[in-house]
């Protein structure tokens, strides 16, 4: 089946504002996994609760607010929770494969004028190459939640190439590009994608790797109750079946 008999199989179903954005990595992306013991884990591919914290940083600083964490009696949160519900879809794709690699750190520490040693390790995804390698985000807002929220979908713009890290602090991005406006919210049976995705209901035909990150939509930042996504991180570009809902963008697809 040719690409543009499969497009037109489509149904477009509603508009939604987008935003595209073209980041250059420092080559670590330190991504801790929660919950974990002292010998920590770390994720090999960026969750979307991560892009939803990277943007909502610069984002609070452009309304004049400075705070990182909310206090719900025994129950802290991440900040970013406070506009999790202005998203409906957040996503990503990278240029390369990132590796998984753990250095194990001897550290010292003074207790009661003594000096002890202790054995942690410092987890993070490399994606040290000769080849150039970046990171494209995605982020899906919702047209009605933003107009009746504080903010605009120019502050998105101007919080998106604010970005300065993922997650930790060693996780240095650079953003190279950002672009938005309006998107075709569009339903169908196939799609080609190189962005992540979840995987629950669909075939994929390609390569790729299964991830579970937390799930944004119930909660940011705060993991006594964890719910997880099985999401699907793409090698390259992929098939997906299934019912799907597809955002086209810049000649790409993108699989809510």
């Amino acid at each position: 089946m040719s690409i543009y008999a499969r497009r037109n199989t489509f149904e477009v179903i509603s508009l939604v504002f987008f935003l595209k954005v073209e980041a250059s990595p420092s080559g670590i992306i330190a991504l801790r996994s929660l919950p974990q013991s002292k010998m920590r884990n770390a994720l090999r591919y960026i969750p979307p609760s991560t892009l939803i914290g990277a943007i909502a940083y610069p984002l609070f600083h452009i309304a004049g607010y400075r705070g990182e964490t909310l206090i719900d009696r025994r129950n802290p949160r991440s900040a970013a929770d406070k506009i999790k519900d202005l998203f409906l879809w957040v996503t990503v794709k990278g240029s390369i494969k990132p590796i998984i690699y753990g250095s194990i750190l001897k550290i010292n520490r003074l207790h009661r004028g003594s000096v002890e040693s202790a054995v942690t390790s410092f987890p993070f995804a490399v994606m040290y190459g000769e080849q150039d390698y970046s990171i494209s985000f995605v982020y899906l807002l919702k047209e009605e939640a933003v107009a009746n929220s504080t903010y605009t979908l120019k502050d998105f713009e101007r919080a998106a190439w604010g970005i300065s890290r993922l997650g930790s602090r060693e996780s240095i991005v650079s953003v190279e590009s950002v672009k938005s406006g309006k998107a075709k919210i569009r339903e169908g049976k196939e799609a080609r994608t190189s962005y992540a995705f979840p995987f629950a209901g669909k075939e994929v035909e390609g390569e790729g790797t299964l991830q579970a990150v937390f799930d944004w939509r119930r909660g940011i930042g705060s993991y006594s109750n964890p719910q997880y996504i099985l999401m699907f991180y793409p090698d390259g570009e992929v098939t997906v079946r299934g019912e799907l809902k597809v955002v086209s963008l810049d000649g790409e697809e993108v699989v809510l």
